[in-house]
């Protein structure tokens, strides 16, 4: 048996590590596609789009600043509250 201790001790973080699978043929394939479209004028280069998504940077800075407008304008509510309440106990 051990000591007994008031506090436990945090035991140690694991590292997990899961490899990519990468399929360099797949890979290969789809670049001579790309090119071939190029030079046939098919579709223009648009690799940028498919790895972010239609719209996702500019959609994610959007969301970002009203949150934190919302954020901003529910702390301020917040303070007005308990500054109100404060001074009501106080005073009355």
């Amino acid at each position: 048996m051990g000591i007994p201790r008031f506090f436990k001790l945090a035991k140690p973080r694991q590292f997990h590590y899961e490899p990519v699978y990468y399929d360099e043929r797949k890979e290969k394939l789809q670049e001579r596609i790309n090119q071939i479209e190029q030079k046939m004028g098919v579709k223009v280069d648009d690799s940028y789009k498919r790895t972010l998504g239609k719209g996702s940077f500019s959609d994610y800075h959007l969301r970002k600043r009203k949150t934190k407008k919302y954020s901003t304008a529910r702390l301020v509510l917040i303070l007005i509250f308990l500054i109100l309440l404060s001074y009501l106990l106080l005073f009355f």
